[in-house]
């Protein structure tokens, strides 16, 4: 097996398969409030891959998909528009 010669491209490669994967979730709903909410998320994952390209894995360490800010800064559960 090999390995890529810049293994910090992997995390933005990672987000980049889901940001595709959901888009074309986005495309198969038939609910618009569902198509708008997935293609945000495809987009959260769009910024958190283009992170980890400008400035590798410390600066987008630890955000997930709908969030602004890193895991436990927050809002507390239930206070989300969805």
């Amino acid at each position: 097996m090999e390995h890529p010669n810049d293994p910090s491209a992997l995390p933005a490669d990672h987000f980049r398969r889901h940001a595709a994967r959901v888009r074309a979730l986005a495309r198969d709903a038939t609910t618009p409030a569902i198509k708008k909410r997935l293609e945000e998320v495809a987009l959260d994952y769009e910024r958190i891959a283009n992170r980890f390209d400008e400035s590798g894995a410390a600066q987008a360490d630890g955000l997930c998909p709908g969030q602004s800010e890193p895991r436990g800064q927050s809002e507390p559960p239930g206070q989300s528009e969805i």
